[in-house]
């Protein structure tokens, strides 16, 4: 009887420990799927210190609700760890760490925890001390986290941009080494060098272990992906970025390793259709290849999460239900009706996937917050013609349909806005001045007639969002922001009364020496620097550097972005200072230049009861700036002011009795 009793203890405990076993790096990848990083937030020097606040747990009901199974979250240990043995790491910070792992671990996520941003290991790696020290880091994290699921994965160093090969191996046989005394069978994921990319991957040393997977990151083509230059899609492009993924999947093949693309993404800059090309891209080759991903989300230029209130914009859905056979090579094209000339957008696709349902296509206009559905199409359309469309508007297409079993395949967006010839007001009349112009309602029209911004796509998106011009929202209202040196905006005003102007307006940013300017239909302008105001969004009130004299009527102002330091700017505040009798009172006083407008030469009268021997004349900018002096000597004399540049001029008469102004204008 006890040897049975013992027979059936030992079988029920080995039973138990099969259905309780440590997944396989292969089983880890296929329930990882597709997953997104918690960037920017545990890395700053202080939780929440750069452009996004302290974690929140209710983020990973977002991202359950968005239907992702893995988050990566970078973690930063350095400014939380002792700087002598043994290398303690501050307590509070692995509570904190352990908090955040354990909202998505409750969630059921596939949880990648990693050393990230740690530059002072990179840079010093020859050092024992700083190698003792990154070692104490990771025995410190074996120990705190080796009870927790097997979801929990271990990732050794990100990106060890400043390290060679061998140290990386070194660093990564080290690392592991130290995980397996208290996780034997813990997933850990390792990379190359440099910036851990597919080629680095590969050259690495593969560790001698059963569980663990190969990390690599992408932002193929670096110069659109990461800086927003140019377009995405040709078909050379296509190729480059499969052939990146070809190489890492016979890599993977080859030694038995499953692989984790850990980062990828487009910042918001990119081109609008562009970008979404290369995301689905990017998860359509990651399905087929059979790695999982985390996209990049840093919550700025790279965000994919509006964190501000846990809604997605329009890449989650390419993130979730993009497939090989979803609808591809999709364009929208402004196609205005060849016999009416009416406005119109032809929508194109092309069908890959076979015995599906219906296509469903959807619009998002500039002025709605969510997709409209527009057309119920029948499973082998492939175009759409929208009729119900306006010109000066942008317009956001996209499809999806079903699979026979009933899964959901999206299209990638597609947007397309319907210019004019003719800029207008963004109001049905103009900007009145003296008044307050709000930078948002610049004019309709588009690139380079109505503005002319260095990208394509607004990248805080949260008014007019299919136009480049970069205008948030803040408050109650919205702001300009992103802005970079050589862009430009238009206004047309509406100038009640000649006069003297002061112009104030409102500025937030955290870099010193910004600069823009304001420039009318008649030349006139004044300009503004920009300083520190401590904070993106700590809004300052900031006065021109001059006052500036308009005249009535309407007319187009420009605004133009002269520094590449950025701000962030609300509204521009005109004043009336004046009325503008100068010039009246100069002619009727017996001070008379002609022609004007001059194409260089300036005749001058001066009646006689002006002139004594101070009598002189000043030139001037409109913004206050001297440029000469000239001598008086006689009732008349001609001025060459050919060398000048075109625009305003202030043309001053002045002696111990009078001070007399003409505006010049020289062509």
């Amino acid at each position: 009887m006890k040897k049975f009793n013992l027979f059936f203890i030992l079988t029920l405990l080995l039973f138990t420990q099969s259905l309780s076993a440590q997944l396989t790096p292969q089983q880890a990848i296929e329930g990882m799927g597709r997953g997104i990083n918690l960037g920017n937030t545990l890395e700053p020097p202080l939780e929440g210190g750069w452009n996004n606040g302290p974690a929140q747990e209710s983020y990973f009901d977002a991202y359950v609700d968005a239907g992702f199974s893995n988050i990566r979250i970078p973690v930063r240990w350095d400014l939380h760890t002792g700087n002598n043995a043994p290398f303690e790491v501050d307590e509070t910070w692995m509570n904190r760490v352990e908090e955040v792992v354990d909202w998505g671990l409750a969630r059921g996520f596939y949880i990648t925890l990693n050393g990230h941003h740690e530059d002072w290991l990179k840079n010093n790696y020859a050092d024992a001390t700083i190698r003792a020290r990154y070692d104490a880091i990771w025995v410190q994290i074996a120990e705190r986290f080796q009870d927790k699921s097997d979801h929990l994965l271990f990732e050794i160093i990100n990106e060890p941009l400043g390290m060679t090969v061998a140290q990386v191996d070194d660093l990564n046989e080290r690392i592991l080494g130290i995980i397996r005394e208290n996780n034997p069978t813990r997933i850990v994921i390792y990379g190359g060098n440099v910036w851990a990319n597919a080629e680095q991957l590969i050259d690495a040393a593969i560790p001698a272990d059963d569980y663990v997977i190969g990390y690599y990151h992408a932002y193929d083509p670096w110069q659109f992906s990461g800086e927003g230059q140019g377009t995405w899609g040709t078909t050379n492009d296509y190729q480059q970025v499969t052939n990146k993924y070809q190489l890492v999947k016979n890599w993977s093949v080859a030694n038995g390793i499953p692989v984790h693309h850990s980062e990828f993404g487009a910042v918001h800059s990119c081109d609008f259709n562009s970008r979404m090309r290369i995301y689905a891209h990017n998860v359509e080759q990651c399905i087929v290849k059979g790695f999982a991903f985390s996209v990049w989300d840093d919550g700025g230029n790279f965000g994919i999460l509006n964190r501000a209130d846990n809604t997605w914009p329009e890449v989650k859905d390419i993130l979730m239900h993009y497939y090989e056979d979803s609808p591809n090579q999709i364009f929208s094209t402004s196609s205005p009706d060849p016999i009416t000339d009416a406005p119109a957008v032809i929508v194109n696709w092309n069908n890959r996937a076979t015995a599906t349902g219906e296509i469903i296509l959807e619009r998002l206009t500039a002025s709605s917050n969510t997709f409209q559905q527009i057309a119920n199409l029948p499973a082998d359309a492939t175009t759409f013609t929208d009729t119900d469309v306006e010109v000066n508007n942008t317009y956001t297409y996209r499809m999806y349909t079903t699979r026979a079993d009933g899964t959901l395949l999206h299209g990638y967006p597609t947007r397309v806005r319907i210019n004019s010839d003719v800029q207008t007001p963004y109001n049905p009349t103009p900007i009145n001045i003296p008044g307050v112009l709000e930078v948002e309602e610049y004019d309709n029209g588009g690139e380079g007639l109505a503005y002319h911004d260095n990208d394509a796509a607004n990248v805080a998106g949260t008014f007019r969002a299919g136009e480049g011009v970069d205008i948030g929202g803040f408050g109650n209202g919205h702001i300009l922001g992103y802005v970079e040196l050589g862009e430009w905006i238009e206004y047309t005003v509406n100038v009640t009364q000649s006069g003297v102007y002061s112009v104030t307006t409102e500025v937030a940013s955290e870099m010193a020496n910004g600069a823009f300017d304001i420039t009318f239909d008649n030349a006139a302008s004044t300009d503004f620097n920009t300083p520190n105001t401590g904070s993106w969004v700590g809004f300052q009130q900031l006065a021109a550097n001059n006052e500036i004299e308009l005249t009535a009527g309407e007319q187009q102002m420009r605004l133009s972005i002269n520094s590449t330091s950025a701000f962030n700017l609300d509204n521009l505040t005109f004043t009336l200072e004046s009325t503008s009798t100068s010039e009246i009172d100069a002619t009727q006083a017996g001070f008379k230049v002609s022609p004007n407008p001059t194409e260089g030469m300036l005749n001058i009268e001066i009646a006689e009861a002006l002139k004594d021997n101070t009598t002189r004349l000043e030139l001037f900018r409109v913004t206050g700036e001297k440029l000469s002096t000239f001598k008086v000597d006689e009732t008349s004399a001609r001025l060459d002011l050919s060398a000048f540049a075109g625009g305003l001029y202030l043309l001053h008469l002045v002696n111990e009795e009078v001070s007399l102004v003409h505006r010049i204008v020289v062509h």
